[in-house]
């Protein structure tokens, strides 16, 4: 239980801190690898964040770079497919625990 505990706590830490490097000086160079996140949930919706700590701090490496190097391009494919928007976000969901 306590090593439970240990690791929320240092998990909420790592998500502060790219929170706060999100809404400083930092905040351009990480929201800029959230295109699909943003495009799939909505600006105001805060999954997107969510979402973007997921991808810096638990996805694979392979899916980093993919996403970095095409989710740009990627978002704006699915800008007007409403029903790939809606299995995306369920995936994404399912990295987030919602």
């Amino acid at each position: 239980g306590a090593q439970v505990a240990a690791d929320a706590t240092k998990t909420a830490g790592i998500y502060s801190g790219l929170g706060a490097l999100g809404g400083g000086l930092g905040g351009g160079m990480i929201a800029k690898y959230c295109w699909v996140a943003r495009e799939v949930y909505g600006e105001h919706n805060p999954a997107w964040k969510m979402f973007r700590m997921w991808m810096f701090l638990e996805s694979p490496t392979w899916f980093f770079k993919l996403y970095k190097n095409y989710g740009e391009r990627f978002a704006n494919f699915i800008a007007d497919k409403p029903r790939l928007k809606a299995v995306i976000r369920k995936w994404m969901d399912s990295k987030i625990r919602r």
